[in-house]
């Protein structure tokens, strides 16, 4: 009894020392798996997660490096992704220049010192020599003052026939004269010296109390019928201006010169500032209904119609009267019609040593003048065949 119970305690104490021996074991295993565990290390994920993980790698692949990595050397971080599940990769924008400053506004125009302000329509005419006006332009002339429009008068030479200024001078009292006859008043003229933009010099007249009418001279040399002007004042011409033979032209009174293209700017610059309705001026150089006529005449045309072209002046206002070879065109011109276009020429003529007249019907008789008084041919731009 005492043996078998001996026994029986021995196998139960070697049972319980196989116990703790397998129990040790298995207790060193954990601890050994535990410690592998550790060598596992996790790749980085972005500062977004875990709303957008990094799927590139398994959550248990070791470091880049490949195998056998030092797995105590921290990943590299992947770049940060955008948010947002279906989010697209970010492209930086190109950049976009800034939009160009608006150029700055261009400077108003500079207002010529010739402008003359006028409160109903008005005519503005530019011609040759003093009486082309009152000789092919009326009676339309003195409509238009009698009907309360503005007059605006320019004269490109002095009309001087290589006779001197005192010669130039009484035709230029002629024409004030006259103007007081067409606006029904007498009147001292007052005149004034008026430098303009494009460098010429202008004598501008106006009857005292009525500013609606004025009267400039820029007084060059007058060209002559063969437009090679006159001994006295050099043998030059304004078509000589413009067929480029000479450079400049002075006028008679010592004002500054001109060329071609200034004298073109000068009228150009009168139509600006007058701003009128409607202009008259001589047929150009270019138009056949020009064949005949005074080489001075046909060079003022030339000059207007380049210069209103220059402008942008309404083609439709424009009108150019025939001049000398209207005497070859049916009169047109009669009864009290005619006779208030001769009292006004009469005027004028009394001042104009050359074809002064003591009464009307002696100024019809003189040779060519009584012709062209009796007729009057306004054309316009289209009639001058010119395109």
């Amino acid at each position: 009894m005492g043996t078998r119970t001996s026994a029986r305690h021995t196998r139960h104490r070697r049972r319980r020392a196989s116990i703790a021996i397998i129990t040790s074991v298995v207790a060193v295993l954990v601890v050994a798996g535990s410690a592998a565990a550790a060598t596992v290390v996790l790749p980085g994920l972005s500062t977004s997660f875990p709303f957008a993980p990094d799927h590139t790698s398994s959550p248990l692949a070791v470091p880049d490096g490949g195998e056998g990595a030092d797995p105590s050397t921290p990943p590299e971080q992947d770049p940060p992704l955008p948010d947002g599940p279906d989010a697209e990769p970010t492209v930086s924008p190109a950049p976009v220049e800034p939009p160009a400053p608006p150029a700055p506004p261009a400077p108003p125009a500079p207002v010529s010192p010739l402008a003359q302000p006028c409160d109903t329509t008005s005519v503005m005419s530019v011609w040759a020599h003093q009486d082309d006006d009152l000789i092919f332009a009326n009676p339309e002339l003195s409509a238009a003052i009698s009907a309360g429009e503005c007059v605006r008068t320019l004269y490109l030479t002095a009309g001087d026939a290589g006779k001197g200024q005192a010669y130039s001078r009484g035709r230029e009292l002629g024409i004030l004269r006259s103007y007081n006859v067409m606006r029904g008043a007498k009147a001292f003229w007052d005149e004034r010296s008026v430098d303009l933009l494009s460098g010429a010099r202008l004598s501008v007249f106006s009857p005292q109390g009525d500013p609606r009418v004025s009267v400039a001279f820029l007084r060059l040399p007058d060209g002559g019928l063969k437009s090679s002007g006159f001994p006295a004042t050099g043998g030059c011409s304004i078509p000589q201006l413009l067929a480029g033979t000479i450079a400049s032209l002075a006028p008679l009174d010592g004002g500054p010169a001109v060329t071609a293209a200034s004298l073109q700017q000068t009228i150009a610059e009168a139509i600006t500032a007058w701003g009128p309705t409607r202009l008259f001026t001589h047929v150009p150089g270019a138009s056949a209904l020009s064949v005949g006529d005074h080489p001075d005449h046909a060079a003022t045309g030339s000059l207007v119609r380049a210069a209103w072209q220059s402008v942008g002046y309404p083609v439709d206002a424009v009108r150019y009267f025939i001049g000398y070879p209207s005497e070859n065109l049916p009169i047109n011109l009669s009864g009290d019609q005619l006779a208030r276009k001769v009292d006004v020429y009469r005027v004028y003529a009394k001042e104009d040593l050359v074809i002064a007249c003591a009464d009307n019907a002696a100024c019809l008789q003189r040779r060519g003048f009584g012709a062209w008084l009796q007729r009057s041919y306004p054309k316009t731009d289209a009639e001058l065949g010119i395109g």
